[in-house]
């Protein structure tokens, strides 16, 4: 399986799922009983592969990272911060000063490993109607500038905010339990400052829009890019 570090984003590592999906199938007796049922339970070949890329590449790099076999690693799941039940943000349960945040959208898996606590979400550019429908829980400052914007630039715009919105939530172990108006984070060119946080959008292919935040300590790992067969 094939996967690269972002430039410019020291310990973000993308994979592209159509070209990785096989070798994913091939690598899945490293995942554990509670991620074997899951990707059991897609209805879409699809959807399975986009699934089994994510988690394989998150057990690859995390073992790597620790230096541990990736089928030994053990996940565990901090408490929620809206109603304190056992599915918070994700942790390995051996290994907790390394922090990760795993994304998957379309044809992109996005991976983001650190010292600090890291967030990162990659999206697909969505269609009007999911702009019109979901724009209206954003931070009233901005849903003006998603207003102010010409009606083909609108989905563009919302998806640079979402992919933000959703990087600082999972950064800080919120997550959208607590709705998607706070905080703000702007959809123009360049993400708002956010206190704590260093913010930053990520380049990727076409039809897809993604963020990676950083706790108030930014020093992330440094990878390298890795094929593994």
């Amino acid at each position: 399986m094939r996967y690269e570090e972002l430039p410019g984003h020291p310990g973000v590592v993308a994979a592209a799922v159509h070209p990785n999906a096989a070798a994913a199938r091939a690598l899945a007796p490293l995942l554990d009983a509670a991620e074997t049922a899951r990707a059991a339970a897609f209805r879409r070949p699809a959807d399975a592969d986009r699934y089994l890329v994510s988690r394989v590449l998150l057990r690859l790099v995390l073992a790597e990272r620790v230096g541990a076999r990736p089928d030994r690693l053990v996940f565990a799941q901090d408490p929620c911060a809206g109603c304190g039940g056992p599915h918070g943000k994700p942790r390995l349960r051996d290994h907790g000063a390394v922090h990760f945040s795993l994304s998957r959208a379309g044809d992109r898996v996005l991976l983001a490993v650190a010292s600090v606590p890291v967030g990162v979400d990659v999206e697909t550019v969505p269609a009007d109607g999911v702009v019109r429908d979901v724009g209206a829980a954003l931070h009233p400052r901005e849903r003006a500038e998603l207003a102010a914007l010409p009606a083909n630039a609108r989905a563009g715009a919302f998806a640079r905010c979402w992919t933000r919105k959703e990087a600082v939530l999972k950064a800080t172990g919120v997550a959208l339990v607590r709705g998607a108006a706070d905080p703000y984070v702007g959809s123009g060119l360049a993400p708002a400052a956010v206190p704590g946080l260093r913010l930053a959008d990520v380049l990727l292919s076409e039809g897809h829009v993604a963020a990676v935040a950083h706790g108030t300590d930014p020093a992330s790992p440094s990878g390298r890019a890795v094929a593994v067969s």
